[in-house]
């Protein structure tokens, strides 16, 4: 029997690891750790432990490191973008034998976890990356106006750090560039492929609900081994409705896989084990671009073995050192559509894991 700890086991990642290894988890004792004691996927674990935000770094990193002596799992995989770096420093600082973190050198982390130091390091490395200006700095608006006169608008203004599209804006003229570029730990980037019509009809009010459709989002999963070796690769397009991927498409593109390649060798380079994800935009000169990259398992993750990508099998068995999990039995298709389910969650366990900080599958 192998025990895994999944940190932030209520969050969408979390959700597609435990999806994945549904119906094969007779070897597996999984054991998971959350900041919200009324998220579902505590109580698809046979053991939940409620610890503090990893916002507050220390308090985070002294509940996990307790749950870790306490339960001794064989693999440690992180749940949220917050907690790859921060599981990285707490390897390196408490437990630098340990083979069992899903996770590669911690500065490296870092770098993922920040577009504006991606962006360097992809600089540095001649490796394909929008170009991105910091804000706050004095020099912000000159470069953001550059930017603008060079790629047109819109340009996208990303939160330095942090996932998904929260806190994502469309600038769509001047003058709002000049108020972004003077906010603090944003980053700017040229808005890559075609461009979204940006003009809201407010005659009748604001709409309660808009977004910009993003359905050219290419994204390489990159599955690396603790020998520094290229396990397997997924090609997809991905298909996102406010923040989320709503269906994939596999593709085979050589000119991509390269790109992907290139990002492997350099993360290897720079330390880095476990799982490498780089999303990226197709230019108009038909070449590819990265835009983000991070270090975990994604919202995709359990779609993704249907398309025969059975990733969490594969790293697990991979991190185990033998055949754990066996393999997916189910069908198999170029294309997926991700659907909502609707899961009861015991007000019980949900009183049970608040009142005493762990709860346990009876």
């Amino acid at each position: 029997m192998k025990t895994i700890l999944v940190t932030s086991v209520g969050s969408l990642v979390g959700q597609n690891i435990l999806d994945s290894l549904e119906n094969r988890r007779q070897n597996l004792r999984i054991v998971g750790t959350n900041s919200d004691a009324s998220a579902w996927g505590n109580f698809r674990c046979e053991t939940a432990y409620l610890v503090r935000p990893a916002a507050d770094r220390t308090a985070f990193a002294k509940d996990l490191s307790s749950v870790i002596e306490r339960e001794a799992p064989d693999v440690i995989i992180p749940g949220r973008d917050d907690d790859i770096e921060l599981l990285g420093r707490l390897r390196d600082r408490l437990y630098p034998d340990s083979g069992a973190f899903l996770c590669g050198h911690s500065d490296f982390a870092a770098v993922m976890a920040d577009k504006v130091r991606s962006w360097h390091f992809a600089k540095d490395k001649a490796l394909p990356f929008a170009p991105t200006v910091e804000t706050g700095l004095p020099d912000s608006l000159r470069d953001a106006l550059s930017l603008g006169n060079q790629y047109g608008f819109p340009l996208i203004a990303k939160p330095r750090y942090g996932n998904g599209t929260r806190g994502v804006r469309l600038v769509v003229n001047a003058d709002q560039l000049q108020r972004v570029a003077g906010l603090h730990d944003y980053a700017i980037q040229p808005f890559i492929g075609d461009k979204p019509e940006c003009e809201l009809d407010t005659s009748c009010g604001l709409p309660f609900f808009w977004e910009v459709p993003e359905q050219a989002l290419f994204v390489a999963q990159i599955l690396i081994g603790q020998d520094a070796s290229v396990l397997d690769t997924c090609l997809f397009q991905s298909i996102m409705v406010m923040g989320r991927c709503e269906g994939m498409t596999l593709i085979k593109d050589p000119s991509l896989l390269a790109v992907a390649h290139q990002y492997a060798d350099a993360a290897i380079q720079a330390g880095w084990t476990g799982i490498l994800n780089v999303q990226m935009k197709k230019r108009s000169d038909q070449t590819y671009t990265a835009i983000e990259m991070n270090g975990r398992f994604s919202g995709g993750t359990s779609g993704r073995r249907f398309f025969g990508f059975d990733e969490v099998r594969i790293m697990l068995n991979a991190w185990f050192g033998e055949s754990v999990i066996p393999p997916h039995s189910g069908s198999i298709s170029r294309r997926i559509v991700r659907q909502f389910i609707d899961i009861p969650v015991p007000d019980s366990d949900i009183s049970t894991l608040n009142a005493h900080g762990v709860w346990q599958k009876s």
